[in-house]
């Protein structure tokens, strides 16, 4: 019965972390029930018997919370059964192996050397301090772990509950998203100490124990550990405040035309009916910016919103769609173009980009951008590279898509407007080789403001965006197609963890989607404007563009996991050599059998 209690807590517990993030009820996410969400799970941990119910309870717990969560990959078209079902298993085996690094201190305390009671491994790592501050490094680490690398998948994380308390979340900039992981864990794990220690026993006089008193038990047990959570909870929370509060000048504006068709892809056979709907969004919206008098400078059109692939298709897209051609409907506008779309890298080993591709306000391709991270097992096959691999795919399992991965990072350069209240740089230099009108041409020429392009799940990867944020990108310009997903839950989540980059890289994003979530956010993670879900619309917005910042988490990324990483190696190092140590002293019972045999001879 006990295994059977502890798997329900770990499950109750992915309930809740489940409700915290943001969800059907809850858009935006519940973040109270974060606070209390891995108490059961640590519960659950420190009161297994074996590392098989650890095991389980790890297992469970991230499954749960992968499979409520997650919910809507079951819409995920032909793979639906593969990408929420596989995806909930990978999870759950990960949850699984760090149940076992969780039950570590438990079960290595059952298992002590006598004659190192006194030692370091008493004193430290057998205190309820060292289990709590432990549970919560832990479970950073797995969420590290969950959302790093090819199979990564950043999506049920506690950061995602935790949006909507901003003073919060600013820590983003320091510690990436791990350092509210590691808060909330330890909350919750101080929280169960609480309400579940038992009584502990003191010293009284003349050596003899006594049990403490009631309800001074687990204040004297995790002491330590509170006063760590209060102090690194204040300092966060004054970093937040300072952030909030920091007057921002930006130096640039740009303003951006978002347009969310609001098509389905997979139920259209061509892209004519979307180009159409994109383009009659986008006249509406620069037809009312000009009546207020106000210039756009660039537009954006969602993910994969063109099916022909690049270069090749320039000249079909100049006579189709037949009632307005793409080509010239961009020459009319006179703007810059962000579209979503395909491009060949290389025809004769299939290669094709999943791309963001350029065009000038002349409808010329300047350039695209290749997404680097793809969905695996959706977007990225393995084996693909390979013909008889590629031939196989289109004939047993009728897949004939799977892109290939960019290899470069790509920024581009569009015309904005200087803001005239702008801070000017402290020094200046003036060219007396020049003229006088050359100097003032240059002084009033227009700026640019130099953008990235992540795509669709790129932007949640800081091995991506932070490459972007140190080549120089000053604004984030995603675009994203989550329409398949049939569900408001799984667009905000993904937009959730997109604001998080912004207040990472203290860089200001917009968000082009198919059918949302469309929207401008500002470095500290602030939504600007936005658009509704699964409707048509057209968002324009004056983005405002600031000097470009290297943060700590820029400079450093993710040195929080990495750390713990480190300190879990020498732990479990510790805790190896010292169970070594113990098959070299007899248990009192061996030697009492030795000493008995010893009198019969």
């Amino acid at each position: 019965m006990s295994a059977i209690l502890q798997v329900f807590y770990s499950a109750f517990s992915g309930l809740l972390l489940s409700a915290a993030i943001p969800n059907e009820f809850f858009l935006f996410g519940f973040p109270f029930a974060a606070l209390l969400a891995l108490a059961p799970f640590y519960h659950a941990i420190k009161n297994c018997k074996s590392p098989k119910e650890a095991f389980l309870c790890g297992f469970t717990q991230t499954c749960v919370t992968h499979l409520l969560s997650s919910f809507w990959l079951a819409n995920f078209m032909d793979f639906a059964a593969f990408t929420l079902g596989a995806s909930a298993f990978g999870t759950g085996i990960i949850g699984g192996i760090f149940g076992l690094f969780l039950f570590l201190p438990y079960n290595s305390s059952k298992k002590q050397n006598p004659l190192l009671d006194f030692s370091i491994e008493k004193s430290t790592f057998r205190t309820k301090d060292f289990k709590v501050l432990y549970f919560a490094s832990l479970y950073t680490l797995y969420e590290w772990v969950k959302s790093t690398g090819f199979l990564g998948y950043p999506w049920g994380t506690v950061p995602s509950a935790l949006y909507r308390w901003s003073l919060l979340t600013q820590i983003a900039s320091i510690t990436g998203t791990y350092g509210i992981t590691f808060l909330t864990a330890l909350f919750n794990a101080l929280l169960e100490e609480r309400i579940f220690s038992s009584p502990v026993t003191q010293k009284g006089f003349q050596g003899q124990t006594r049990p403490s008193a009631p309800g001074q038990a687990p204040f004297r047990m995790v002491l330590q550990s509170e006063k760590v959570l209060a102090a690194l909870t204040l300092l966060s929370l004054l970093y937040g405040t300072y952030q909030l509060l920091k007057v921002r000048v930006p130096q640039k504006y740009l303003t951006a035309v978002m347009i969310q068709q609001n098509s389905d892809p997979w139920k259209e056979k061509s892209d004519h009916d979307s180009i159409l709907r994109s383009q009659r969004l986008t006249k509406e919206k620069l037809d009312q910016l000009k009546a207020e008098n106000i210039s756009a400078d660039f537009v954006v059109w969602s993910e994969g919103c063109l099916r022909r692939p690049f270069p090749n298709s320039e000249s079909h897209y100049s006579i189709f769609p037949g009632e307005k051609p793409l080509t010239d409907f961009i020459k009319e506008t006179k703007l810059p173009f962000l579209l979503g779309g395909r491009y060949i890298k290389n025809a004769e080993k299939a290669q094709v980009n999943n791309a963001a591709l350029v065009f000038d306000k002349d409808s010329n391709l300047r350039g695209h951008y290749g997404k680097n991270h793809l969905v695996p097992f959706a977007e990225a096959l393995p084996g693909r590279e390979s013909e008889a691999v590629r031939k196989f795919l289109k004939q047993y399992l009728k897949i004939s898509a799977g892109w290939t991965p960019g290899d470069q990072i790509v920024l581009f350069d569009i015309p904005a407007k200087w803001n005239p209240d702008r801070h000017l740089p402290p020094y200046k230099y003036l060219d007396l080789s020049k003229s006088w009108s050359q100097e003032s041409l240059e002084e009033d020429k227009a700026p640019t403001v130099r953008i990235s392009t992540p795509i669709c799940f790129d932007d949640a990867f800081p091995e991506v965006m932070g490459k972007m944020s140190r080549y120089g990108a000053e604004l984030f310009v995603n675009i994203t197609d989550d329409s398949w997903s049939l569900k408001k839950s799984s667009e905000i989540q993904h937009f959730v963890i997109s604001s998080f980059s912004s207040i990472e890289y203290r860089t200001p994003m917009i968000r082009s989607s198919n059918a949302g979530y469309s929207c401008v956010i500002s470095p500290t993670g602030k939504v600007l404007a936005d658009s509704p879900l699964f409707e048509e619309y057209a968002l324009a917005y004056q983005v405002p563009v600031y000097a470009h910042e290297r943060t700590v988490y820029a400079r450093l990324g993710n040195w929080l996991p990495l750390i713990i990483l480190f300190l879990f190696t020498i732990y479990c190092l510790i805790e190896y050599f010292s169970f070594e140590a113990t098959d070299y002293i007899p248990s009192s019972r061996k030697f009492k059998k030795k000493k008995k045999s010893h009198k019969k001879k």
